[in-house]
């Protein structure tokens, strides 16, 4: 009998390791392997407690379902990739965890990349190996854990994407639906369909890398708008160490030199979260929810909208321009636009500037040519303050020989000196002063100026003779040295105030720092440039030559008077 039950259990031992040899259990998915609870996820700050939302926001279920035991990780499901297209923009999605959107494509033609034969991938996620519009819960304030999981995809057309996430007791509906324009809506459902409370915060990120190439177009900007102003944060402010925005969040974004990717939520939140993955490739900014608690049978409907595109001031002012986003709060994202250290003045100047920029392409056609027509008209306005500067110029060239003999006079009693000087300035009726206040009253229209022009989206990828691209420097270093030669020639035709060996030094010294400056700064600031040193050399050789005919006359009108004598 011993034998015979030795026997069945050598024979089972058998059957029960050839079974599994032959049929082997299924391996773990990789989602299931990178599976993290939400007590492993840190929120990169702390944000100012705040009190739960109003209890109106929080829904009722239809139907309480019962409870379940909490899941380490979801189903699995199968992967699903999408595309929601309209007449711009392009958005890739998927059911991976991680985030939501995978790229964006802009469709416009101006945005065209003929070597990828498609739209410019503005947020670089490719290069960064991460995703954009990432759902969480910040879990030392939430109730429940909350694994990164596939989701469910429950409807789907051209336009929006429909996917569900159960854990537990705790389900999450993501809705993503693309409008018109660079507009999109995001909402999110948190349904409680256990038998008790649960309590959580939610938390949003969003991200933008930097392309391989780290060009002018990468990441500029982190946004945090709270209620009393804006925070603007760069990648080295974020480098080191995090940067927490608290006591409210109207709305947030991630921005580079021409794009930008904002989330407008409808309700205020409570702050955001500013870091840098770990690589160094990729900038995030997270915006953190009030806390909420949900009775059984209870959700929370949270509603975005989302602006992901180029920075086109008419768009971004008009946001939101879809009915569909009706119950978001009145936001100004054109406080997106960088306008430079002058803000609000450049602003005011620039957006003149622009307009009539616009003005002139729609009678050209040609945006080079347009600029140099603006180069006309601002170098017109300025003129009289011009005239004024070089006619103070020539007087004090004039008065040289006699400020140098006082000098060598007076040169140990500089006061004395000094009051020489101005008792000459005086006989004279010149003002030191009056050389310099012009270029002053012209300094703000060129920051401006320079503001708009390396701002401005109209000139991405537009090309104006050899040059490819407008807001990109010269490629061939055509403009900046040609820019440098007639610079010299200028400040050989301009007098110069000051001694023989300054003005030398000042010839050589200026064409050399712009023709470095052009060097590094967008080829259409450059067209500007080079535009307005021509018309200053005309003007330049206008004025010598009405100077070469009024002296003759001088000349002639004091003999006569001699002779009359």
């Amino acid at each position: 009998m011993q034998h015979r039950v030795a026997l069945a259990v050598i024979i089972s031992v058998l059957i029960l390791v050839g079974y599994n040899y032959l049929f082997p259990p299924p391996e773990p998915s990789e989602a299931e392997l990178a599976g993290e609870t939400a007590g492993e996820v840190e929120t990169g700050g702390e944000v100012a407690e705040s009190d739960q939302g109003p209890k109106g926001s929080v829904e009722k279920i239809d139907q309480v379902e019962p409870a379940q035991a909490p899941t380490p990780a979801g189903p699995v499901v199968d992967t699903v990739e999408h595309r929601l297209v309209n007449e711009l923009l392009a958005i890739s999605v998927d059911n991976l965890p991680g985030g939501l959107i995978t790229g964006v494509e802009p469709l416009a033609d101006q945005f065209h990349d003929e070597a990828a034969d498609a739209g410019i991938d503005f947020l670089f996620l490719g290069y960064a190996g991460a995703r954009t519009l990432e759902l969480s819960f910040v879990a030392s304030e939430s109730d429940f854990a909350w694994s990164r999981i596939p989701g469910q995809v429950r409807a789907k057309d051209d336009r929006s994407i429909e996917i569900a996430r159960r854990q537990g007791d705790v389900e999450v509906i993501e809705t993503l639906t693309l409008l018109d324009g660079y507009e999109a809506r995001y909402e999110v459902v948190v349904a409680n369909h256990g038998v008790g409370e649960q309590r959580h915060r939610v938390e949003l990120a969003t991200r933008m890398g930097m392309s391989a190439e780290q060009s002018r177009y990468d990441i500029h900007r982190a946004l945090c708008r709270a209620p009393e102003d804006m925070e603007d944060f760069d990648f080295d402010d974020v480098e080191d160490e995090d940067e927490t925005i608290k006591g409210g969040l109207d709305w947030w974004a991630l921005d580079s030199k021409y794009f930008v990717q904002a989330l407008i939520p409808a309700e205020r939140l409570s702050g955001c979260v500013v870091t840098s993955d770990e690589a160094g490739t990729a900038m995030i900014n997270t915006g953190v929810g009030r806390e909420v608690t949900l009775g059984p049978g209870e959700q929370k409907r949270y509603v975005f909208g989302l602006f992901v595109g180029a920075k086109v001031d008419s768009m971004l002012q008009a946001f939101p321009a879809s009915d569909s986003l009706s119950a978001l709060p009145e936001v100004d994202l054109t406080e997106t636009v960088d306008w430079g250290w002058f803000g609000k003045l450049s602003k005011f100047i620039g957006t003149m500037m622009l307009s009539l920029l616009r003005w002139f392409y729609s009678l050209t056609g040609i945006w080079g040519v347009a600029i140099i027509m603006l180069t006309v008209v601002i170098k017109a306005t300025l003129l009289p303050l011009t005239i004024k500067q070089y006619s103070s110029m020539r007087k004090m060239k004039e008065l040289q020989p006699e400020m140098e003999k006082l000098r060598e006079k007076y040169g140990d009693d500089k006061a004395k000196q000094q009051q020489e000087m101005q008792a000459l300035f005086q006989r004279t009726g010149v003002n030191p002063l009056a050389g310099c206040m012009p270029m002053v009253l012209q300094f703000p229209v060129w920051i401006a100026l320079y503001a708009m022009l390396g701002a401005v989206v109209d000139l991405y990828h537009e090309t104006f003779l050899w040059l490819p691209d407008l807001t990109q420097p010269d490629p061939y270093y055509i403009l900046p040295i040609a820019m440098g030669g007639l610079m010299f020639l200028q400040t050989r035709m301009n007098p110069t105030a000051g001694d023989a060996a300054q003005a030398k030094m000042m010839q050589w010294m200026m064409p050399g720092i712009f023709v470095v400056m052009m060097l590094f700064l967008p080829s259409g600031l450059g067209i500007y440039i080079f535009a307005n040193i021509v018309l200053s050399l005309i003007q330049s050789f206008i004025q010598l030559r009405i100077k070469a005919k009024d002296a003759p006359e001088a000349a002639d009108g004091g003999a006569k008077g001699k002779k009359s004598k």
